[in-house]
């Protein structure tokens, strides 16, 4: 049941329903428009967060990168805690009241509180895909734990070359990562904590 309602929403996201569009935002606007008037935020600013959110999940849908666990409602108030959260460290004030006034399961709040890292792993993922498979090879052994000895001996490399190699990819990973506007979003909420 929940797909569907996932499915209905992100589909009429993704063509530009007004009707959908209208109904997602009167629906969960008014939940983070308490939590961040309980945060020390105001209407505006609650507005302000909710559309950022929004172009994140329209961004994320028009690249075929959504990839969730939980209702969209529930992510776009992960996604606004993390914002506002970023916003008000940013402002140096405190978060008062931690909780959403809506009900979520366990499973949907540990959702919520990694949306960070989940987001980092996905945008590392989808840049390796794009690395190619010799480079793919070479990281993944090497985040795996092998040394490079150990990748020189199974990819038929010097050790040297391997090296060379391993940090050839890394760059190449690097730079892809940086050019992913997933990025930026991630550099201003997430890694500024």
């Amino acid at each position: 049941m929940q797909n569907e309602k996932n499915h209905r929403i992100i589909n009429g996201i993704d063509i530009g329903d007004d009707k959908i569009i209208k109904e997602f935002y009167q629906k969960h606007l008014p939940e983070v428009t308490r939590y961040i008037i309980k945060n020390s935020g105001d209407e505006f600013e609650a507005k302000d967060i909710f559309q950022d959110a929004f172009v994140i999940i329209y961004e994320k849908i028009k690249s075929n990168d959504l990839d969730i666990k939980c209702s969209l409602g529930t992510y776009i108030y992960g996604i606004c805690k993390n914002l506002w959260r970023a916003r008000l460290r940013k402002n140096k004030k405190n978060i008062e009241n931690e909780s959403f006034l809506l009900e979520i399961t366990d499973q949907e709040e540990y959702y919520i509180e990694n949306i960070d890292q989940q987001e980092t792993i996905h945008l590392i993922q989808k840049c390796l895909i794009k690395l190619g498979k010799g480079c793919q090879e070479i990281l993944l052994l090497f985040y795996a734990g092998h040394s490079m000895r150990e990748i020189a001996k199974q990819k038929d490399f010097t050790e040297a070359y391997a090296r060379k190699r391993k940090f050839i990819c890394q760059k190449k990973l690097i730079e892809m990562a940086e050019k992913d506007p997933i990025l930026n979003e991630l550099k201003e909420t997430y890694f500024n904590k």
